[in-house]
């Protein structure tokens, strides 16, 4: 979406309504609200739901927005369930194929007109517009997605349909397990109509939704300011301002923190134990994700089958599985990430249902040299020197310096290219790139989400197939398992994908995160509602309608 950073220049901050920044130390903005005062280390790429790939823009969007459900934690069991959120009630049908939606009455819209079930038709819809990098939530499961997704202006009826002022059904083809999850995504989030086409203000930046805070001020790569939403529906917030203050360097973040001026921030990497002793007892959050970071090799397929940089890594399973016993995952894990990780056995990271121990993949520098050998390239002879691609961060370049390293000691020769974020997340949508280092966080947990999403071809691109993997026994087994409501059923599909997948490595899986954030104890409501899906310190998950600054 760098693309659009011209136009955004011209549009300057949309809605220019200046609150003063906290002073140094000071939780407090320029009434007497509470502020929080929290930094990420890139802008949002968009606040437009159904534009929305990434976990910054994720984060800060459910500020903003709602969607008809949310995932929630049981109080039982600790697991993320579906609860309600716009919808106050729903049903599915007998067949599994038709979702009825009661609403909320009453509920709001920042712009002060009250949101009813035509609004959640049109939002929905709109996830099937041109613009949409996520029509895949809903296409093509509801019945008429893929008919108006190839034309908007196609006659075909769309299977979601306004059955009341408050009441929405949803059709689908036939039942699709993860249905209601895809709906808890911020891409699904109701938005009014008049706001998005209006055409003097860009809504990308200038967002208007049913949320607990509202934008006010958005100072490119500086900050983003957030005003409490009075009429928000579930209770006036607890906080008055919010503050994301875009810093890159986590240096920076870490001397902010300290100084005062920082509630929660991010940790550089080698200082981990130090800044959890120099922030205090108290003032730091470490919880386990549902996060798999890999090394992503592109292959040759679709359009892209001519592509020659994607070779040989890209056409030479042997190569791929060479790299996985070049690396050195507990040095990774232990020392580089400073217990910010697990070494990966798998695409699917611990506590995902279908998740299974498995061996792994020792660093053996033996067996990787024979499978360079086996490939025909021993001792590397013959083999390109490839580029790895990687966002332009520090902490990001020591992770890339340190498999560079490793497959230097096995002879793969590789160079680093670093891009700013979104220029990075951009190239890697549109195209394969020969190497490339990722990661994914679960928009919902299931593991649809990680082996449909990230390996069927389907999804080759934007979707969230960046390697352009191919397999016809992965894509069947992927498909079919979306199709079965018990997921005891589903499991064992699940696990034959993940085989395939990673015998074949399209992916190097490199380890699973576990976040460690800095976080001043005076801050409640974070803590008690963190889930495995909160990203870092945009923190996607909680509802911040009910988080607060101790006195």
């Amino acid at each position: 979406m760098n693309r659009v950073l011209t136009l955004l220049g011209m549009y300057g901050c949309g809605v220019l309504v200046f609150l003063s920044l906290a002073t140094h130390g000071s939780h407090t903005d320029d009434s007497t609200g509470k502020m929080l005062r929290l930094a990420i280390d890139t802008e949002p790429k968009t606040l437009d739901p159904i534009g929305i790939t990434d976990t910054i823009s994720d984060g800060v969007a459910h500020k903003v927005f709602n969607t008809l459900v949310r995932l929630e934690k049981d109080n039982a069991t600790r697991a993320l369930i579906v609860g309600p959120e716009l919808a106050k009630a729903w049903n599915v049908s007998p067949d599994g194929k038709t979702y009825t939606f009661t609403l909320l009455t009453g509920v709001k819209f920042h712009n002060g007109r009250e949101m009813k079930a035509e609004d959640a038709v049109y939002s929905l819809s709109r996830l099937l517009s041109p613009r949409s990098k996520r029509s895949e939530w809903i296409r093509p499961m509801v019945v008429g997605s893929e008919e108006y997704y190839k034309d908007p202006k196609s006659a075909v009826a769309l299977g979601i349909k306004a059955t009341g002022e408050y009441e929405l059904t949803i059709t689908l083809n036939a039942p699709f397990a993860p249905f209601i999850q895809h709906l808890c995504t911020s891409n699904c989030a109701i938005v009014p109509k008049e706001a998005v086409e209006d055409p003097t203000r860009l809504f990308a930046r200038n967002p208007v939704g049913t949320g607990p805070f509202q934008l006010v001020e958005w100072r490119t790569y500086q900050m983003l300011l957030f005003r409490r939403n009075d009429d928000y529906f579930r209770g006036k917030p607890k906080l008055s301002t919010i503050r994301f203050s875009v810093i890159k360097d986590h240096n920076v973040q870490l001397e902010q923190f300290l100084a005062g001026d920082l509630d929660a921030a991010g940790i550089p990497y080698g200082q981990v134990k130090d800044a959890i002793e120099k922030a205090g007892p108290g003032n730091s959050l470490s919880y386990s994700t549902f996060r798999t970071n890999y090394i992503g090799i592109g292959m040759p397929n679709g359009k892209f089958k001519d592509k020659k940089d994607l070779s040989p890594f890209g056409t030479n399973k042997l190569l791929r599985q060479a790299i996985n016993y070049a690396l050195d995952r507990q040095y990774l894990c232990d020392t580089v990430l400073e217990g910010r990780g697990v070494p990966a056995t798998s695409v699917l990271p611990p506590g995902m249902p279908a998740y299974k121990e498995r061996p792994g993949w020792p660093k053996d520098v033996a067996r990787a040299k024979a499978l360079l050998a086996q490939a025909g390239f021993p001792n590397g002879e013959g083999l390109p020197v490839v580029t790895l691609l990687h966002r332009n961060d520090e902490d990001t370049k020591k992770i890339a310096q340190s498999i560079l390293h490793d497959l230097d000691q096995v002879g793969i020769k590789a160079e680093l290219q670093a891009r700013e974020w979104n220029k990075f997340l951009d190239v890697c949508e549109n195209e394969p790139q020969s190497m490339f280092m990722l990661g994914w966080v679960a928009d919902y947990p299931d593991p649809d989400n990680f082996l449909y999403v990230l390996f069927n071809t389907s999804q080759a691109g934007p979707p969230g197939n960046n390697t352009w993997y191919s397999n016809a026994e992965v894509d069947a087994l992927t498909a079919k398992a979306r199709t079965l409501s018990q997921m005891n059923e589903r499991i064992p599909l699940y696990q034959r994908a993940e085989d395939i997948i990673l015998d074949e490595s399209p992916w190097i899986c490199t380890y699973h995160a576990r976040n460690k954030i800095l976080l001043r104890k005076e801050v409640t409501g974070i803590r008690e509602h963190v889930t495995p899906l909160d990203t870092g310190t945009e923190f996607p998950q909680v509802d911040f309608a009910g988080v607060d600054i101790s006195e």
